[in-house]
């Protein structure tokens, strides 16, 4: 509050402290050169709201932005005043005020009897000229406020100031509060809009995507840096402008048209091949624009390929193909062909094979063959780990799960491997307990950590491998059945080295000329072989993971210049066979007759429904036609 009387402020100020409120009381009574310094220093301090009577009020408003509350003159303040001084005083009385005195006033002075007359003022410089017009006119007495007060004593007239009520000092706290008030609101306001704002245009500048929007007369409105590198334009430039004077051939204009958002679309710009989306803008049911984002095709290759060197470095990546598997036999090229059919299925495929017939050479194959390409690939040897620890590796775990656990809990393999492929080693070894698990992950297509219960959702195709006969272990308890046949839709057996005929010599070369670091002499690729050939009847039970063990001895005897004979050699051979376990192949003929039996048997146990006869033997009722079909079972 700037009050012009040390009274008004010494009244206010009580009356404040009586309401409880916080606000300052200044006197200013010295003329505007006073008002202003004092007006402008609360300003500088952070005042909003200023209160103040009517001239002050209009000094203020013009040379400061604050808002001003008047202390207005009321009609109780003037009745109140001339009943203090008596109500009738004979002759002219002379009224200054800042602003026409109110119909109110003048109709209760008529209503007394009292003569009176309305001088108005605007600075104090004309406060003279009016008490000294009001003296002419015969006045005998002056009322009106600080200002007039001064110019009268100094003229020797008469003068009563007339005092604000505590009524009207306190109506205008109210509404200097109420102001305040929605000052406060519209600054919190203007703040979070603000905010939304700079948020918007952050995410427009440092977005890598292109962005460019039209209003509903297809004149361009936005254009963010990405787009101004892409067209080769300016925003400045853009902005306002039809959008196919700045982007020719654009599309935008057909989406403001129909509504229906295109997304997906190839479009060359300049000479910058872009990915587009352009996506219609509805306000209220009205299309009220169009925006648009492009991606630079040959960025996104090169940002794909960082991602794809990220997952290499954790080993989340599948490192051979096809081509990568040597071997010219009919029994690789007929089972490379098979696995390649499997690539272009989603479903689950079970490996057969012998310890070192190349699993994962094969599953890795699949893998970068297939639509899950660009997936990680992430591969566990469940033998490898402990059956404690199996559990977590494979579903994860929340933080504080078991003692020793991360303390912010890790994600498992099938989380990792979303997008992409799990490749699960030694799939026979897997106790009962996460063989209920995984099969529920297989059904469900979800997963649940070790001490959580949120279910996170993945979509994972799944490859496994084995070297025991999992019918065997199916039926002698060790592994659930409905898992078996959720895990063998595609079924791929990989040949052992023994049936693989010359592959054993284009294997041994190709890893001979590895160890030689691609660097090889005709002479001693020959005594490679010669050696090689002195073992050719050595069934091979590492298959080719043995072989490679036999390839790396002899490299590290001839490159130390050691003389092997053909004894030696017969020798090694026999000490590295001898009690060697023979595998044991089932017959194709057996698996038959299990399958056979166990169909049979679910047809018996379900006679009224090939849905549930399918479900407890863990295949869908298609693959349940199609193996019937196969072994001429009907329906009981």
């Amino acid at each position: 509050m700037m009050a012009p009387t040390y009274q008004l402020a010494e009244k206010a100020r009580a009356i404040i402290k009586e309401r409880g409120q916080k606000v300052d009381v200044f006197v200013a009574s010295n003329g505007r050169r006073e008002i202003v310094e004092c007006a402008q220093a609360l300003a500088r301090k952070g005042a909003k709201v200023i209160i103040s009577r009517k001239g002050t009020q209009q000094i203020v408003e013009e040379t400061t932005d604050l808002k001003v509350v008047g202390l207005n003159n009321s009609l109780t303040d003037y009745l109140r005043m001339l009943k203090d001084r008596g109500l009738h005083t004979p002759g002219l009385i002379a009224f200054f005020t800042y602003d026409p005195l109110s119909d109110e006033v003048m109709q209760m002075c008529q209503m007394l009897d009292i003569q009176a007359k309305n001088y108005i003022f605007k600075t104090l410089e004309d406060c003279w000229d009016c008490v000294r017009v009001a003296m002419a006119d015969g006045a005998v007495v002056g009322i009106g406020g600080a200002w007039t007060e001064l110019t009268s004593r100094g003229l020797g007239f008469p003068h009563i100031t007339v005092e604000n009520s505590e009524e009207t000092i306190a109506n205008a706290l109210v509404v200097a509060e109420q102001i305040s008030r929605i000052q406060h609101e519209e600054a919190e306001k203007q703040r979070a809009i603000k905010t939304r704002m700079e948020t918007y245009q952050a995410v427009l500048d440092f977005t890598h995507d292109a962005i460019m929007s039209i209003d509903d007369q297809c004149r361009v409105q936005v254009l963010n840096p990405v787009a101004e590198r892409i067209m080769g334009c300016r925003a400045a430039d853009a902005i306002g402008k039809p959008v196919e004077k700045v982007l020719p051939n654009t599309m935008l204009p057909d989406v403001l048209r129909s509504g229906i958002k295109q997304t997906n679309q190839m479009m060359e710009i300049g000479k910058v091949l872009t990915n587009t989306n352009r996506i219609p803008i509805v306000v209220e049911g009205q299309i009220r624009g169009v925006v648009a984002t492009f991606q630079d095709i040959k960025q996104l290759q090169t940002t794909e390929q960082k991602i794809r060197l990220k997952l290499h470095e954790k080993g989340l990546v599948a490192k051979y193909a096809f081509d990568d598997i040597v071997g010219d036999s009919r029994a690789i090229r007929n089972t490379i062909q098979i696995a390649r059919s499997y690539a272009s299925s989603q479903a689950a495929v079970l490996i057969h094979g012998e310890t070192g017939t190349g699993k994962e050479l094969f599953a890795q194959s699949i893998h970068n063959a297939s639509a899950r390409r660009d997936g990680p690939f992430v591969a566990i040897n469940c033998a490898a780990v402990s059956n404690n620890l199996l559990e977590s590796e494979l579903f994860g775990y929340e933080a504080g799960a078991f003692t020793g656990a991360s303390k912010n809990g890790r994600e498992g393999l099938f989380e990792l491997a979303h997008g992409g492929t799990i490749f699960l080693d030694e799939i026979g070894e897997i106790p009962r307990e996460t063989q209920v698990e995984l099969l529920r992950v297989l059904q469900e297509k979800e997963v649940r950590r070790v001490g959580g219960n949120r279910v996170i959702p993945v979509d994972v195709r799944i490859i496994t491998a084995t070297n025991k006969d999992l019918i065997q272990e199916t039926m002698e308890g060790r592994f659930r059945e409905d898992l078996y046949y959720r895990l063998n839709v595609l079924d791929l057996e990989l040949p052992p080295l023994r049936e693989r005929g010359d592959d054993v010599r284009l294997l041994g070369l190709e890893y001979f000329r590895r160890l030689c670091g691609g660097k090889t002499t005709a002479e001693q690729e020959k005594r490679y072989l010669d050696m090689l050939a002195q073992v050719r009847d050595y069934a091979w039970y590492g298959n080719i993971r043995e072989l490679q063990n036999f390839t790396e001895r002899v490299h590290i005897l001839l490159e130390n210049g050691n003389e092997v004979s053909s004894g030696v050699m017969t020798e090694i051979m026999r000490r590295r066979s001898v009690g060697a376990p023979q595998p044991r192949r089932v017959p194709a003929e057996e698996t038959d007759n299990r399958e056979r039996s166990a169909i049979e048997a679910a047809l018996r146990n379900c006679p009224d429904s090939m849905e549930d006869a399918a479900r407890s033997l863990g295949c869908s009722r298609q693959t349940l036609w199609r193996k019937m079909k196969k072994y001429g079972i009907t329906r009981p």
